[in-house]
C-alpha cells in the first residue's frame, strides 16, 4: 500500500523515479542474499562501480543505455 500511496501522491515527473526505486526495492527482496547485501551496504563493504563502467558493461552486453 505504501507503493500505492508514494505513487499516487508525487508529481508526474517523479513517478519514474519511484517505480525504479520500488523496482529496485522488489528485486532485492528477491535476492537470497539481500541481508548480505544489506549488511555490506550498511558497513561499507558493498563493492561500488561507476556510472561509466556501468554503461560499458551495459554496451558489451548489448543492453540498452537508456
Amino acid at each position: 500500500m505504501e507503493f500505492y500511496r508514494e505513487l499516487g501522491t508525487a508529481p508526474l515527473d517523479q513517478a519514474e523515479a519511484i517505480l525504479r526505486r520500488w523496482w529496485c526495492e522488489a528485486m532485492l527482496d528477491t535476492d537470497p542474499d539481500a541481508d548480505q547485501i544489506r549488511s555490506a551496504a550498511l558497513e561499507g563493504t558493498l563493492p561500488v562501480v561507476t556510472f561509466a563502467d556501468v554503461l560499458a558493461r551495459r554496451e558489451r552486453q548489448g543492453l540498452p543505455l537508456e
